[in-house]
């Protein structure tokens, strides 16, 4: 039903990130392929600093507070890890 007020205020706070943070990395996200209006989020920072210094700014406000409205089915899970170090040959 707020599938329109879901995509503007995604595509806001990636809007934001990308050009406004300089310790994200990629922030990206897509709908998927065999659920439709399930969307799947990979967004990477500079450490765990740049994931809380994202967490205050303007834009991840706005998505606090579209995501607040209780638009969703189901709550969105969110997960973190850390890389792999690169395998020496």
């Amino acid at each position: 039903e707020v599938r329109s007020e879901f995509l503007e205020c995604i595509r806001a706070n990636q809007r934001g990130t990308l050009t406004t943070e300089p310790l994200a990395v990629t922030y990206t996200f897509g709908e998927d392929e065999s659920a439709p209006n399930t969307f799947h989020f990979f967004e990477q920072y500079e450490g765990v600093e740049g994931f809380n210094a994202h967490t205050q700014t303007p834009h991840f406000a706005a998505w606090e507070t579209f995501a607040s409205s209780d638009p969703f089915t189901k709550p969105p899970e969110v997960t973190f890890f850390s890389s792999a170090p690169a395998s020496e040959s």
